[in-house]
């Protein structure tokens, strides 16, 4: 992948109708998959009005304000795939490898916990699993002794055992360049012998060292050859967007074209999924009569599908935030209250 797309020497990619109507039909009678491949996200309502979920061969950008949730979303969605049994890389340019291990334990202990009918806040958080990884150990009785002191810090440890090796951490920097990122999804390929699902955290702190270009610019080819990486490697490429924090206001809800860098965020994308925490979109109007809920509604995050090639678009949904373990709650719903800079009612 070099400078742009127009400039990227390709082999033929022509294929006849023909062609492809006896390719799927050979598929079909092999028993194979002729479509594109799905990977759950594992939130329902988000995989229905996906239409399964992320598919191969497509970029989806997840944007948000600072502190929205945005990672731990992505990594919640990454985890739900490899524990149903695919694969996936992490590029994290944000967080070393062990925070994201540390997150991931306060996410199953907390699954954990719920699968044992239990409040999910008697499950150890992802500050106790910090600690121990902080903390030297006298006895040198190794990680599963440790965690076992925590609540559900054993039960944690199994159910990130099962997956595992099918989970990569790749703790980007300033020379994870795009083509960097291509050579470790076709290795990981190689390796494991499929696909893996794809995060980039964040996308515009992927670089092109040597290259003097402004930030839209250097945006624009890095959101193209993601796209370019999605269908070549047949697997969805999960890209976390910061927003142009000089575009959002106090009372304005934050909008694809509020991206920073680049129109071709929008353009590219097959997904864009926005991140907003309910308490500073919803409208006034329920604040007016009930000052306790904004108490409420900060508990709360909003995903707004606001492109989607192959579902409904405009769509809110609304998950319960648990930061403290890491994740949001499994359960999705549909937003009833309006929101700012909408006109009706979602239903």
């Amino acid at each position: 992948m070099t400078e742009t797309r127009s400039s990227t020497h390709r082999p033929d990619r022509r294929r006849s109708v023909r062609t492809l109507l006896d390719q799927t039909d050979d598929a079909l009678r092999r028993g194979a998959r002729p479509g594109a491949v799905v990977w759950p996200s594992g939130f329902r309502l988000l995989d229905s009005t996906l239409d399964g979920g992320l598919r191969s061969g497509e970029l989806v950008l997840l944007g948000g304000s600072e502190g929205s949730g945005k990672t731990t979303l992505a990594v919640q969605m990454v985890r739900n795939a490899v524990a149903a049994g695919r694969s996936a890389v992490i590029f994290s340019f944000e967080h070393e490898a062990g925070t994201v291990v540390q997150r991931l334990l306060g996410l199953e202990a907390a699954y954990a916990a719920e699968a044992s009918d239990q409040p999910v806040s008697q499950a150890g958080n992802v500050h106790a699993f910090r600690a121990v990884f902080e903390a030297e150990d006298p006895h040198r009785q190794g990680l599963a002794e440790a965690l076992g002191h925590l609540p559900y810090g054993r039960a944690a440890l199994t159910m990130m055992d099962a997956y595992a090796e099918r989970l990569h951490i790749h703790e980007a920097n300033s020379q994870t360049t795009i083509e960097e990122i291509a050579s470790v999804v076709a290795m990981m390929s190689d390796e494991i012998g499929e696909r893996p699902m794809v995060l980039v955290d964040y996308l515009q702190k992927v670089p092109r060292p040597g290259v003097q270009e402004d930030e839209t610019t250097r945006v624009t080819i890095v959101t193209e050859s993601l796209k370019d990486l999605a269908m070549e490697m047949e697997c969805p490429v999960v890209a976390i967007s910061a927003a142009d924090r000089d575009s959002l206001g106090s009372g304005r809800r934050m909008r694809t074209h509020d991206l920073r860098g680049s129109s071709a965020l929008a353009y590219e994308a097959d997904v864009v999924l926005i991140l907003s925490s309910k308490d500073n979109i919803v409208s006034r109007e329920h604040l007016v009569y009930d000052l306790g809920a904004i108490k409420i509604y900060r508990r709360w995050s909003v995903i707004t599908v606001e492109k989607n090639r192959h579902g409904s678009g405009s769509v809110e949904l609304e998950l319960q935030k648990d930061f403290e373990h890491g994740r949001f709650h499994p359960t999705m719903r549909i937003v009833s209250e309006r929101l700012i800079e909408e006109r009706v009612f979602t239903t």
